[in-house]
């Protein structure tokens, strides 16, 4: 059986990489890139540099890429130029893998430009920016129960991939077929005449929505040779010399040049004349090298001017929350500690034997550093973008910062695997369940941990052991527990429970109380000798501190005092009689 694979083809991403830099107003421009190593920077660009990647407005005017600085400036005078390092685009395409393991078990991606000048006299071999990711037998998953055919699963499938790269704000092209160069060839293709569709349109806004609103190729399986019949030879990874010469001689399509004797052609296209014969007939057997992601999912941002105020830092923190939420999900797991790291402006930093204040004491790194880490253990693992920039922004709000944040680099170094868990149509969905791990995180930013805790209830029959409070982490291990038993056909545990009024507020400490002024009015419940196998035998005759094992026998009644209605336990053996709770 053939390999299914989807491609992305990401024809704006250096592009979508600048705009997310330039300000606003600056968003109808001409701007040209170019893709370059270090120590090249803007400042060294010269008229003879030649642009890598234009864009659409850029392109309407004239200006293509291989053009030197001075040849599109000659067309666009008001044409940007910025820089691009090959580590960014390699970064998002990392990013855009992980996230496409939401949909396939194995991804991988390429890009063709990386670091090189394409020049209109060479062709680098490859596809652009890609993304490949194999869908072999996971069109079911997405398909409608009532279909039986993968086309459906496949469609559908595409299209969710689709709107999960769009959200990232990425344009994209996506296509599936039997094997990753069909399916990147017909990917790229599909890109490239919308955006020359676009081009006549003089509305960027009407051209972008051209390029977004491309619906996802998908060709049935078996049919490769038909889907590429139409596609220029140019679609083909073959060098600028041989599209040249099978232009010549008339051959402009794949179909075309089917046509032609193939021992003439496997001579003409030398050592690779196989493969791209293959590729001609819609045989594609090359596998996918898989991308390993990295163990410890992280994000980073740099900054072109130093900010300060935290309303700016909680924006570039939700900028990072989103992409580090985007691969979370990807890998299906949830995050149960964040860490953000903010690189200070070295130029303004206080004088050497300052500190940089991050935190409260003992929640952060101080100290004469560049660096600034907030640290956040969550009290229950968060997956989804708003739940993790919620818990992140009570820590940002009160930092104080001794110089303006250069960059900031968000990770997740704990992580937490995510079950998913099927909706049902005839239950209420219990929404405590989505919003308390969000409100317990947003509590614990705050207040700090030992500040939130939760009340849950305890096996025993004294009152001050019913009930107790616990960090909200053991809370939800232990109904996650729970609910695992009851799911295997175990007995669910057992509560004690008792028929009498309980207080609503419990004492830490009872509070002894004079006999006088107070009116019993019911009598709740009688202890003695009760969990006695907690106390070792010289124990039992003494008073505890607050332990039941040793208590003796006590009365507990319901009685009005000055202060309200409260709970009080009487001695047996002296008649003493202390508050143990109030009723509200």
């Amino acid at each position: 059986r053939a390999m299914r694979v989807c491609a992305v083809s990401l024809p704006e991403l250096r592009i979508e990489l600048v705009r997310a830099d330039l300000d606003p107003a600056s968003a109808e421009r001409p701007l040209a890139v170019v893709v370059a190593s270090p120590p090249m920077t803007e400042a060294k660009l010269l008229g003879n540099t030649r642009l890598s990647v234009v864009s659409r407005e850029a392109r309407a005017l004239g200006v293509l890429p291989g053009q030197t600085i001075a040849q599109a400036r000659a067309r666009a005078g008001d044409l940007a130029v910025r820089v691009v390092r090959p580590d960014a685009v390699h970064d998002v395409l990392a990013r855009l893998a992980e996230v496409g393991l939401a949909f396939g078990a194995t991804v991988s991606f390429s890009s063709s430009m990386d670091g090189e000048v394409v020049r209109p006299s060479s062709f680098t071999p490859g596809f652009g920016d890609i993304v490949w990711i194999d869908v072999t037998g996971c069109a079911h998953l997405h398909a409608p129960r009532s279909s039986s055919s993968i086309f459906d699963g496949e469609t559908i499938l595409a299209s969710r991939l689709a709107g999960v790269i769009t959200s990232l704000g990425h344009t994209c092209a996506v296509a599936i077929a039997d094997g990753p160069r069909v399916a990147a060839m017909l990917a790229r293709a599909r890109a490239e005449s919308a955006a020359r569709a676009a081009l006549g349109s003089r509305s960027r806004r009407s051209s972008a929505s051209a390029l977004l609103d491309l619906e996802p190729l998908v060709v049935r399986p078996g049919d490769n040779a038909r889907a590429i019949a139409s596609l220029a030879v140019a679609a083909l990874p073959l060098p600028a010399e041989d599209v040249r010469w099978l232009a010549k001689v008339g051959v402009r399509t794949i179909e075309e040049m089917r046509a032609l004797p193939r021992a003439g052609l496997g001579a003409r296209l030398g050592a690779r004349a196989r493969d791209v014969l293959s590729l001609v007939d819609g045989d594609d057997r090359a596998p996918l090298a898989p991308y390993v992601p990295p163990e410890i999912p992280e994000e980073e941002a740099e900054l072109e001017y130093g900010i300060e105020g935290t309303q700016a830092l909680t924006f570039v923190a939700k900028t990072l929350t989103d992409r580090l939420s985007a691969r979370l999900q990807g890998r299906a797991v949830a995050a149960a500690r964040l860490e953000l790291e903010l690189l200070l402006d070295a130029a303004m930093l206080r004088e050497a034997g300052s500190s940089i204040a991050t935190d409260p004491p003992g929640e952060g790194r101080n100290g004469e550093s560049r660096v600034a880490l907030v640290e956040l253990d969550l009290p229950a693992p968060l997956g989804a973008a708003s739940d993790l920039l919620a818990a992140l922004r009570p820590k940002i709000e009160r930092l104080v910062l001794a110089a303006p944040v250069l960059g900031a680099k968000l990770r997740a170094p704990v992580l937490v695997h995510k079950r998913a868990a099927a909706l049902s149509l005839f239950e209420p969905q219990p929404k405590a369940e989505r919003a308390l791990p969000r409100l317990v995180a947003e509590l614990v930013s705050d207040l700090g941990p030992e500040a939130v805790t939760s009340l849950v209830l305890g096996d025993s029959w004294v009152p001050e052991e019913r009930s107790r409070l616990v960090a909200f982490e053991a809370t939800a291990k232990s109904a996650r527990d729970t609910t695992g038993s009851s799911r295997g056909n175990t007995k669910r545990k057992r509560r004690m429970l008792a028929s009498v009024p309980e207080p609503t507020r419990l004492l830490t400490e009872p509070r002894p109380i004079a006999r006088e002024g107070v009116r019993v009015t019911r009598h709740l419940s009688r202890l003695e000798s009760i969990e006695w196998w907690k106390a070792a035998p010289r124990e039992k005759s003494g008073e505890a501190n607050g332990s039941s094992a040793r208590r003796g026998a006590v009365d507990y009644v319901q009685a009005w005092t000055d202060d309200g209605a409260a709970m009080l336990e009487i001695d047996r053996t002296t008649g003493a009689m202390r508050v143990r709770g109030w009723f509200d």
